[in-house]
Parts: C-alpha cells; sequence; structure tokens
C-alpha cells in the first residue's frame, strides 16, 4: 500500500506567494492531502482557500492562532496521512518530490522521519545562496545526531515525519517562535536517524520579511536553546552550537553596521 501524506501548510496574508504554492501541491504525481490553516487573512487568501476548497484540492481552517507552530500544530490535529509534510505559503515542491519522499521512507521501514534536500531562492524565485545550499547538503549526507546537535541544516520543506509519532512526542513547541522546526528534529534525532532523500525535495524562499531575516539574532539564541535542552550526554556538541551560534549573530552584527556606514 502506498505510503499517504498529508502537507499542512499555515497561512496568513500571502496572496502574492501562495498561488504558486499551491501549484507546487498539486502538481506532484502522487496522491495527497492537503491541510491549510489560515490566521485570518484579509489579502485575498481566504477567498483563493475557498475556491480551491470548492474544487476538492484542500481542506482549510481560517481563525485567530498564535503563530506559525500553533497553526502547524492546529493542521497536524486535522490531518489523516500516514506522513506529515510542512510547506508554508510561500515555499515550493520539487516536481516529483512526494514520490521521491515516499520511496526512501518505504526503503527505511524503521525510520520515523525523512530528510531531503532544500534549494533557497529569493523573493523573485530565483536560486540564491548556493554556498549555503551546498553546506546543508554535505552536512546531511554525513548526518548524525551528534553532528546536527552543533547546527541545524535539517529544512523543514524537505522534512517528512510520521503522524503516529507527531502524536506521541508532540509536533512543535510553541515556546520558540524561530527555531521550533530545530527543536522538533532534534526530539526526533534522539530516537533515530531519518531516511535520507537524495534527490531535491523542496525551495525555501528567504525574503527580506521572512522569519529567518527578521528574527536573525533570536532564531540563533533558540538554537543554542535548544541544542541545551535536547544534548544531554553531548556536552562537546552543545558547546559547539552556543560557540557557532554566538560567532554566527557577531558577524551578521559587523554585517549589518558595515552596511549602514556604507548606505550613503
Amino acid at each position: 500500500m502506498a505510503t499517504s501524506f498529508t502537507i499542512v501548510t499555515p497561512t496568513f496574508n500571502a496572496i502574492s506567494t501562495i498561488r504558486e504554492t499551491l501549484a507546487s501541491i498539486q502538481g506532484q504525481d502522487y496522491p495527497l492531502e492537503h491541510v491549510v490553516v489560515d490566521g485570518g487573512s484579509t489579502d485575498g487568501t481566504l477567498e483563493l482557500l475557498e475556491e480551491e476548497a470548492a474544487a476538492g484540492r484542500l481542506r482549510f481552517v481560517s481563525e485567530p492562532d498564535d503563530g506559525l507552530s500553533d497553526a502547524f500544530n492546529k493542521g497536524v490535529g486535522m490531518a489523516t496521512g500516514e506522513l506529515i509534510g510542512w510547506l508554508n505559503a510561500d515555499d515550493l515542491y520539487e516536481p516529483g518530490a512526494l514520490a521521491a519522499v515516499a520511496a526512501a521512507y518505504e526503503a527505511s521501514p524503521d525510520a520515523e522521519w525523512v530528510v531531503g534536500r532544500c534549494g533557497i531562492i529569493g523573493e523573485e524565485g530565483r536560486e540564491s545562496r548556493r554556498f549555503v545550499t551546498a553546506y546543508k547538503d554535505f552536512l546531511l549526507r554525513h548526518y548524525s545526531f551528534r553532528l546536527h546537535l552543533t547546527n541545524n541544516f535539517v529544512s523543514s520543506p524537505a522534512t517528512f515525519v510520521r503522524r503516529s509519532v507527531l502524536q506521541e512526542i508532540g509536533a512543535l513547541d510553541v515556546r520558540f517562535k524561530y527555531s521550533a522546526d530545530y527543536d522538533l528534529w532534534l526530539r526526533l534525532g534522539r530516537r533515530g536517524a531519518p531516511a535520507f532523500v537524495r534527490e531535491p525535495v523542496a525551495r525555501f524562499r528567504m525574503g527580506e520579511g521572512s522569519l529567518s531575516i527578521t528574527g536573525f539574532e533570536t532564531q540563533f539564541k533558540e538554537h543554542a536553546q535548544n541544542a541545551r535542552e535536547n544534548g544531554n550526554g553531548h556536552p562537546i556538541a552543545v558547546a559547539v552550537n552556543q560557540l557557532l551560534s554566538r560567532v554566527i549573530v557577531l558577524i551578521y552584527r559587523a554585517i549589518k553596521l558595515w552596511r549602514k556606514r556604507s548606505t550613503p
């Protein structure tokens, strides 16, 4: 029997990007369930979701929530598929992504989660930050829990988790605004390594307004906390995470200061 999927998409005022996201999901040559959790959009997103739901292409709920993690958790509660995928309303699946994920999952029956490669695109949809993508791909090929404790190289759009496991250990911890995904991956990693998809699975959009940019410093502070809370028995890896997080934040501050001084 083929692996069943539920894709969860949190949304809020995403009309500028969500059509492309929906097309990437609906273009998969694989059966799936799509659940959208909207936070009360007012920009036309809600009307589009109503049209898509009427056509039978997705199910959705629209109501106030406590942010991205809360929205995703609601979607997990609505899901019926065996594997849960998380695709935000500005990210994209590659063609054939779900078939590749299903093949990797079915070839690794003990795996509770599946991780694939993920590219980065800018606001205009063009590939960017290729060095970061290559760096993450290299670390993924050498995955170990200890290595993952040093920094987060697992990308949410290219990660899929057994629904039964999320029901057992809980999904996203709403204490974390920017790094709830890393906390979840570490909790999963303590239980066992993921199955790995060698093909590119998704593309993550990193625009100037994305959470990863607007909360950069807080994100890395949370990463350090994630490592401390999940790193019992691996003190060196946790210490490396603390050091890397501080260094990255200092580099980011220096770049911001340089740009400010260079602007006429």
